[in-house]
């Protein structure tokens, strides 16, 4: 069972994401149906800790074993998303692909495992091109911070 409970009109989830880096691009995602991107994770399963759980959510998403290294941050965000205030805690680690990925030319893709979603490879510099949520995450990797941090957003506009 995932982390995540809805109590009428709000909602608990507890996220984690990796930062998965090749040839100074990371690795992102949306939803086909959302034009906001985010970086591949999922939720976290009751009883399950939270690197277990990334390590099983690349498997499902991208059919790729990591390996996950350090903690990168710990966002705590309040939003709003089709309604419903959201308070999402989510772990972001740094991983590394156990083997080689293709770039794709810089182009989106997608994967047989998880055909809901785009992916696409982003040069760090190109990152502010993007509507990557959190936002804070993103200024941490164009800003090549990699230092264990805590935020705290409470962004409660619409997504």
């Amino acid at each position: 069972m995932d982390a995540v409970f809805h109590v009428e009109h709000q909602v608990f989830n507890y996220r984690v994401a990796g930062v998965l880096m090749q040839d100074g691009h990371v690795l992102i995602h949306r939803s086909k149906i959302e034009t906001h991107w985010s970086l591949p994770g999922g939720r976290v399963k009751l009883g399950e800790d939270a690197r277990t759980s990334l390590k099983r959510e690349m498997v499902e998403e991208l059919a790729l074993n990591v390996k996950t290294l350090n903690h990168l941050c710990t966002i705590e965000n309040f939003f709003t998303y089709k309604g419903k205030n959201v308070h999402e805690v989510g772990l972001y680690f740094e991983i590394r692909a156990r083997d080689p990925l293709s770039l794709h030319n810089g182009e989106e893709f997608t994967v047989e495992e998880a055909e809901r979603l785009v992916f696409k490879w982003v040069h760090l510099k190109d990152l502010s091109d993007y509507k990557l949520y959190p936002e804070v995450i993103k200024n941490k990797l164009m800003t090549s911070s990699l230092e264990s941090d805590y935020f705290f957003v409470a962004d409660l506009q619409n997504v």
